[in-house]
């Protein structure tokens, strides 16, 4: 299988399946995921956070190649399980309303993105 991330970031080529490209998939991902995945997750990729956003930086969001995208996603999904791991610790809010119960409005950053 033909790696999927830039060559520099192929040591998380295991993850590429967490570049969910929305943010209504990255939440669901995170609540579908028990804390142990959480925080594998967030432990490999806090390390090399800073390597992936100086890559990304190359570009203006609307210009970022298609390439890169998976990488992008990669990050943007280490946001989401950052707060389970670091604030709620737990997959989902604590003390709140059910996830499925919330609607997750399309961000400037994902129409650029995904037209």
């Amino acid at each position: 299988m033909a790696n999927r991330l830039p060559e520099e970031f192929s040591d998380l080529e295991g993850y590429v399946d967490w570049a969910e490209p929305t943010e209504a998939a990255r939440m669901a991902r995170r609540i579908g995921a028990s804390m142990e995945e959480l925080t594998d997750y967030y432990s490999t990729l806090l390390p090399r956070m800073e390597a992936i956003a100086a890559y990304l930086d190359q570009w203006d969001l609307p210009e970022l190649p298609d390439d890169a995208k998976p990488l992008l996603y990669l990050g943007m999904m280490y946001m989401e399980a950052a707060v389970a791991v670091e604030l709620f610790k737990d997959p989902d809010v604590p003390e709140s309303s059910p996830a499925e119960k919330l609607t997750v409005l399309t961000e400037h950053g994902e129409r650029a993105l995904l037209g």
